[in-house]
């Protein structure tokens, strides 16, 4: 990630001097540095583990009160079996006489039950513990769950928190099999696990504990050590390195810490449930007993434990043994018949395969949530290098090199912190038009799916169109906040979006907004000295912003739902809005000489340029039309198959680690071997297979190999099809803002075709349809070769560097 920083900066003197040095002055301003550092990777460590630590509880919680909900929907079946049997049998539904002492069983086998009532699917409450009920209905907010809209855990089961209490919701059907009501069970929350638990506490102490051991060493480090000087200056890459091992490795104990609590509370929830479902089953046994009546006689009981089975996956298996004379052993239930005639053991085993899988799920949390960690680390760690290296500067009063690689630095971070926000959505936005799917224009379903992503590219297009000359007129800060306005009024709107229409139009809002953040950025950017080398921390502080954003948008809808990440998205822009007010007050961007041509007269030369026209249809575009696959496809493949949207995420965050770890290899071997014309055909090349891959076997391994190879695609052909369109004869004239603008245009135009070309193609099926798309992009990358061989003249092979 520092690769990138010019090489004086990579010994960065402490503020040990001043224009008039004392003795006195010299430690003083030394030890405020070191601490602010210290503070700094305390906060950074501290929100790490803890942001992890939420993480895994939520999950763990989230399978804790499902299990919870199930185990007791056990008991709650008994009573829902006899209501159905008398349904059966003539007795309506809104006139059972005797249906309160019928419910009252129920308290009997739990007694921490509050209420149990049944429920209308209208809502309407027909019967409590008193008997009949008239002119009581159930709030709003569950008339989903009551109809299994909403909570379900499987298709009889159904369960929501509100108003301080969990309700869990057990379907009952007619003779007909058709819904006609549902029990309804109210349980106080704190038999549940809450963010207030003896879990979370635990945890918190572990964090506490971890933290400070992390602030001990690094206070050794930084205050009795000259581990990270030389000369008494600050060595930034043997800086960086001991926080990051540091920190990382105070992270990597306390995720251990986190799996073993985690995987001894789900062996204890395991044993809860194995204890609860013996009971109830003995309970059940004995009441057939007590009618003097042989298991032998009773049918449907094989069926009856396969039921329970099969809604506990915490169970393994339920073994029902019945012999005249069962011997009590440890981990059995033994029923007898009051004569001790007859006697049955019940023994439910757990099972470990279900809290393997469950610990697995946690593990690639904690792995994904470390890797975006060291994310995180290098871009503040970096940051922190900066501000004390602006501060010596400030202090000093100097104007040195120093300066034009602090202003690449802050506008890293700064882009960095504003695609956090940016991309915490990338990976469920066709998920979230699914769910809200409905015709459109008589277009078909896999076209209106892609129609979000289209709208915003569309408003990401507009935006750059009118803010080359915003940014002139009224300077790139005013049209990066009003960038990001509108992005947080779309994300807002996208949040609030009932329908699809709306979620459309909100999408198209937030693509304005960030095609004007970006457009501004690339605009400052590309002023400052030393061009090169600020265009390079543009990207790497990019690309660590989306794979943060990404991962860190999907793993948290998995717990708190996409609403709530939309939401979150909005008003973390508040973040970018400080730094740049407070940090970047002195930048502007360079004027410019241009010539007396107009705009739209430049424009015209650019797109009747014959070399750029066969470029951007042969090349260019079908490249990020191919890059659809990952940003609409296979969220929605990945969902339809039962992945998680935190797996979604981290193939995400494959994709990108291969674009930021292998994008420096791949680019100086193509550069050095293959030159940019060929280099960026084989770019096109392997996206070609990455599809054809997909297209041959269609399982989600296949799907990741596809993402791997995008990834690897776009490691090395973005930055060469950028180095071959900005020599464009068309482009190459232009300002450098311009040239850029005209860039972003072509992408965003190539990544609103993608999803609708792929809504298209999917039409005649998935494969056929990847297939088509692999077809199409091959035999273009086909014409532009022999292009280059029949009409030379239409390649431009000149002043590429």
């Amino acid at each position: 990630m520092s690769g990138n920083w010019n090489n004086k900066t990579d010994i960065v003197r402490e503020s040990t001097e001043s224009t008039e040095p004392t003795e006195s002055s010299e430690p003083k301003r030394t030890r405020k540095a070191r601490y602010k550092i210290l503070a700094l990777a305390l906060l950074l460590l501290m929100a790490v583990m803890a942001f992890g630590g939420s993480l895994n509880y939520m999950t763990f919680a989230d399978n804790y009160n499902k299990s919870l909900a199930n185990t007791y929907a056990v008991a709650g079946n008994e009573l829902v079996r006899k209501i159905e049997y008398a349904l059966q049998y003539g007795k309506p539904i809104d006139n059972f006489y005797g249906m309160h002492e019928t419910l009252a069983e129920l308290k009997v086998v739990i007694p921490e039950v509050e209420k149990v009532k049944v429920v209308s699917t209208e809502g309407e409450v027909l019967y409590d513990l008193f008997g009949f009920v008239r002119d009581q209905r159930l709030p709003d907010e569950l008339q989903k769950v009551v109809v299994f809209q909403e909570g379900a855990l499987n298709d009889k089961t159904s369960y929501r928190f509100y108003d301080d209490s969990g309700y869990i919701f057990l379907k009952i059907t007619d003779d007909k099999m058709e819904h006609i009501a549902s029990l309804a069970m109210v349980l106080p929350d704190n038999i549940f696990l809450q963010f207030n638990s003896h879990y979370t506490k635990q945890l918190g102490t572990y964090l506490l504990g971890f933290a400070a051991i992390a602030l001990l060493v690094l206070f050794i480090i930084l205050f009795k050590t000259n581990l990270l000087s030389i000369d008494n200056r600050f060595n930034k890459k043997r800086f960086l390195l001991v926080f990051i091992v540091v920190l990382g490795s105070v992270q990597l104990f306390y995720s251990a810490v986190n799996y073993s609590v985690f995987k001894n509370a789900y062996i204890d929830m395991a044993y809860k449930s194995k204890d609860f479902v013996e009971e109830t089953i003995a309970n059940n046994i004995n009441s057939v007993y007590d009618k003097g009546i042989s298991l032998q006689n009773v049918s449907g009981l094989d069926h009856y434990i396969t039921a329970i089975e099969s809604s506990l996956p915490q169970i393994k298996e339920i073994t029902f043994v019945e012999s005249k004379d069962a011997i009590d052993r440890e981990g059995l239930t033994i029923v007898r018949s009051k004569d001790s005639l007859q006697s049955s053991t019940i023994s439910a085993t757990i099972s470990n395969v279900y809290i393997d899988q469950e610990m697995y799920k946690i593990l690639l949390d904690m792995v994904t949530v470390l890797i975006v960690s060291i994310f995180f680390m290098v871009e503040l760690i970096l940051f922190a290098v900066l501000i004390l290296v602006r501060q010596d500067q400030e202090k000093k009063k100097i104007n040195n090199k120093m300066d034009v690689n602090t202003s690449h630095g802050l506008v890293r971070t700064l882009t960095f912190l504003v695609n956090i926000p940016i991309f915490m959505s990338i990976t469920f936005i066709p998920i979230v038009m699914q769910n809200l799917y409905e015709p459109i224009l008589g277009l078909s379903k896999d076209v209106v799916l892609g129609l979000p992503l289209s709208a915003e590219m569309l408003g990401g297009i507009l935006a750059i169109i009118l803010a080359g000359s915003l940014v002139d007129k009224k300077g790139w800060r005013a049209v990066f906040y009003v960038g990001i306005l509108f992005l947080a009024l779309g994300n807002f709107a996208s949040g609030f979006s009932m329908t699809a229409i709306a979620f459309v139009l909100s999408r198209a809002v937030v693509g304005f907004g960030v095609g004007l953040i970006l457009m501004s950025l690339r605009s400052l950017v590309v002023s400052l000295p030393e061009r090169n080398s600020a265009i390079a921390e543009f990207a790497s502080g990019a690309i660590a912003g989306l794979n943060c954003g990404a991962v860190i948008g999907g793993m948290m809808s998995d717990r708190i739902g996409y609403d709530a990440v939309f939401f979150i998205a909005a008003i973390t822009v508040v973040l970018s809005v400080l730094y740049t007010n407070r940090l970047m007050g002195g930048f502007e961007i360079e004027e410019r000489k241009t010539s007396d041509a107009t705009a739209l007269h430049k424009f015209i030369n650019f797109i009747y340029d014959k070399k750029t026209i066969v470029f951007l249809l042969l090349v260019f575009i079908p490249f990020f039309i191919g890059g659809a696959f990952l940003d609409y496809y296979f969220p929605l493949f990945a969902s339809n198959n039962g992945l998680s949207q935190s797996d979604i995420s981290r193939a995400f965050l494959l994709n990108g680690l291969c674009i930021i770890y292998l994008g420096p290899l791949l680019t100086r071997y193509a550069s050095n071997r293959l030159g940019t014309i060929n280099g960026m055909l084989f770019s096109l090349f392997i996206i070609v297979c990455a599809l054809a891959v997909f297209m041959l076997f269609g399982t989600l391994a296949a799907a990741l190999v596809t993402i791997v190879l995008l990834g690897m695609a776009e490691s090395f052909g973005v930055s060469m099809q950028t180095n071959y369109f900005l020599n464009l004869k068309g482009v190459r004239d232009l300002e450098i803002s311009k040239g850029i603008a005209y860039f972003s245009i072509m992408v965003n135009l190539g990544r609103m075709a993608g999803p609708i070309i792929f809504g298209v193609a999917l039409s005649f099926g998935m494969k056929m349809g990847v297939g088509l798309i692999a077809l199409a992009l091959l035999l273009l990358l086909m014409g532009f070769v022999v292009l280059s061989k029949v009409r030379p003249e239409y390649i431009n092979e000149s002043k590429i560097g």
